[in-house]
């Protein structure tokens, strides 16, 4: 029994989420690596920290991350509780009524346009803050920042605003996997705005646009900062997978809840969708959809049980898997792995998410704060 396993057991947890310190730390220098000794590492940690725990892996990024990045005011709030000292980049735009926390807190904060700025800069001034900000171009993504055809008038105007510290500068490339140019005509348009901007004499502390996959594959001087997500947590998006190297984090696993011996004709679950061929034994698990676990994998989806893979029999139930043994057996009690690894196997988010035909972005966001997760 590995000591999470046990740490498990001492608290009485069916279900828990391992979180491995050592691994996100591997991850973590390698992007820096990547991205050379020039740059610095924006490490992306909204949405619950994909899914991996905001305090565990906030906590174990302090101190190493220029900036930790979360995409809502409530995640900034509670952030700044878990890590006071580091310093926090929100992303995405704030409803009015949230403003003023966000400005009271120091966050260093998006902007997407001019109006959005001087309302920024406005508030700041009431409450004797200068905040700090980055400017979002939008080069192709087509979704927030101002758009790269607008972008120098606009930013001149933001420059001259009192109360606030521009001090970056960014966009966002949205197929940076694909090999297609559109990634490199953005950073083109970039480059041309800031030597526009330049010479104007208008500058940033920081530039950025990489996200995971354009950091393994993009280095130029234009940029000082990289933003990974998804490949900081050893999970990638990219089929195949870009490089072995990277180490996933996260593993997720539940205690044999009951085994059973059905006959041949019986059937497991709902809608009866596993009716047993011949005698097998079963084992049920006390983890469902309610847990995160995607309904899509019904009788698609593979456990680990001491290395050895068992399929998913018939549906996935909001609280239960059943786990068929063929003729195997496994006693109350013990662990098995839905996601992460066992003896020489491992079971990936990727594979999760290619059964449950998803991403696997989605995949680990889901898993509830309900199931706990313990640092390894």
């Amino acid at each position: 029994m590995s000591k999470a396993a046990e740490q498990a057991q001492q608290i009485q947890q069916d279900v828990w989420i391992e979180i491995n310190r050592a691994h996100l730390l591997h991850n973590f220098g390698l992007l820096q690596d990547a991205a050379g000794p020039n740059t610095g590492i924006l490490a992306v940690i909204k949405a619950n920290a994909y899914g991996h725990g905001l305090p565990e892996v906030a906590q174990t990024l302090k101190d190493k991350a220029v900036y930790l990045g979360v995409a809502s005011l409530h995640d900034a709030l509670s952030l700044k509780t878990i890590v006071p000292a580091e310093k926090i980049f929100l992303f995405g735009r704030m409803l009015d009524a949230k403003l003023p926390a966000a400005v009271a807190e120091d966050f260093t904060l998006s902007v997407s346009g001019h109006e959005e700025a001087r309302d920024i800069a406005e508030l700041s001034g009431k409450l004797g803050k200068i905040s700090r900000i980055h400017i979002k171009v939008d080069t192709g993504m087509g979704r927030m920042g101002i758009p790269f055809r607008d972008a120098l008038p606009v930013i001149k105007k933001i420059a001259g605003l009192k109360h606030l510290t521009p001090e970056g500068i960014y966009t966002h490339f949205p197929s940076a996997d694909a090999e297609n140019g559109f990634t490199e005509k953005q950073l083109h348009d970039f480059s041309l705005l800031l030597e526009a901007l330049d010479r104007k004499g208008i500058r940033f502390r920081y530039r950025h646009a990489a996200n995971s996959a354009a950091a393994l594959r993009i280095r130029t001087p234009i940029l000082n900062l990289c933003r990974p997500g998804l490949l900081l947590y050893g999970i990638s998006a990219i089929s195949p997978v870009p490089t072995n190297h990277f180490k996933p984090v996260l593993s997720m696993k539940a205690r044999v809840l009951l085994t059973k011996r059905l006959a041949a004709g019986d059937s497991a679950g709902y809608g009866r969708s596993f009716i047993a061929e011949k005698p097998v034994n079963i084992a049920v698990l006390p983890v469902g959809y309610s847990h995160g676990y995607p309904f899509r994998c019904s009788g698609r989806a593979e456990v680990l049980y001491k290395g050895k893979r068992y399929p998913v029999a018939g549906r996935v139930s909001m609280d239960y898997l059943i786990i068929c043994l063929g003729n195997d057996t496994a006693s109350v009690g013990e662990d098995m792995t839905l996601i992460g690894s066992s003896a020489a196997d491992a079971i990936t988010a990727e594979e999760i998410a290619d059964w449950a035909g998803t991403i696997p972005y989605e995949v680990v966001t889901r898993l509830p704060l309900t199931v706990p997760r313990l640092v390894v």
